[in-house]
């Protein structure tokens, strides 16, 4: 289910009753902007939400070592060639 920021700071206690049966995504300006979940949302589906985001910083982190260590290699070579 889809609502607004008002409409959800507005009828609070109606949509907490809702989350039994159904998340509610928030929408600000047209714009989605938060997602309230059950509290006893299975933590396996929380963790396979977040796999696409570490998988990704761990490439990001690889690709920076990598960087550095080519960076390092070129230091390497000027200081053996000067």
């Amino acid at each position: 289910m889809v609502v607004t920021a008002t409409d959800l700071k507005t009828n609070l206690g109606k949509y907490l009753d809702l989350l039994d049966t159904d998340d509610i995504i928030v929408t600000r300006n047209g714009r989605r902007v938060a997602r309230l979940i059950r509290d006893e949302e299975d933590v396996l589906a929380e963790v396979q939400s977040l796999y696409g985001i570490l998988a990704g910083a761990e490439e990001k982190k690889d690709t920076a070592q990598e960087e550095r260590a080519k960076r390092y290699d070129r230091i390497d070579w000027y200081e053996r060639n000067s």
